[in-house]
């Protein structure tokens, strides 16, 4: 483990605004292939619409190769906490993706959300000093970007309630995003709290170690290869 300082992250930070921000990209391009499970699948209505991939072109969003997973039989929902890599910051962006679960455990819905500062490269370059406003709708990167890393776990309808809640709150009352304070990782660990899910001890990694932290400090194994 390792900790990045103040100086480094911001600069490197700075340099780019594809990690934290939602601001779509313009050399994303909508699949023309959606297959017939992807058809019926996004037919399933969802309880937050502006947290898919519909508006790039992919309703159902994109699957992912699971780094680790805690999914039990008969739960019908889930939650994934995902990393995807950036092309000019190396810290990455971590975020979410939730929804309903078919009684083999195969995903029905995704749903994105992950926390992101208002404001461009004046919001990243403010949040390394005070709190900025942030922004929870996902960009076109989170919908096509194939993640770096996905911890994928089940959960029951109650503890879904939960999540949905959590995110529900959260659209109402964006939280502030803060370089250090309150980044990404922060909050899409956050809402693994429904499931009992807790942080790992240190709070600074960038995204591309933190979810490995995450996974370990929750007691589960990354899939080897």
């Amino acid at each position: 483990m390792f900790r990045i300082s103040r100086f480094i992250f911001a600069t490197l930070a700075a340099a780019s605004l594809s990690a934290c921000q939602s601001v779509a990209s313009v050399d994303s391009a909508a699949d023309p292939a959606v297959d017939a499970s992807a058809k019926t699948a996004s037919t399933i209505p969802v309880e937050f619409p502006q947290l898919t991939c519909a508006k790039y072109g992919k309703p159902l969003g994109g699957d992912a190769p699971l780094t680790a997973s805690r999914v039990r039989k008969g739960d019908p929902y889930y939650i994934e906490f995902r990393y995807r890599k950036s092309y000019a910051i190396i810290s990455g962006h971590m975020y979410d993706v939730f929804g309903r679960l078919d009684p083999n455990g195969k995903v029905l819905t995704r749903q994105y959300i992950g926390l992101f500062p208002s404001g461009s490269i004046l919001g990243l370059y403010g949040g390394a000093i005070i709190p900025v406003p942030g922004e929870l709708l996902p960009s076109s990167r989170d919908c096509d970007y194939a993640p770096g890393a996905a911890y994928r776990v089940s959960l029951t309808a109650d503890q879904y309630q939960r999540l949905l809640a959590k995110v529900r709150e959260a659209l109402a009352h964006p939280p502030l995003w803060h370089m250090e304070a309150y980044n990404c990782n922060h909050f899409a660990a956050g809402l693994g709290t429904v499931a009992g899910l807790k942080p790992p001890e240190e709070s600074l990694l960038p995204s591309f170690a933190y979810i490995h932290a995450f996974i370990r400090a929750n007691g589960d194994k990354e899939v080897s290869g």
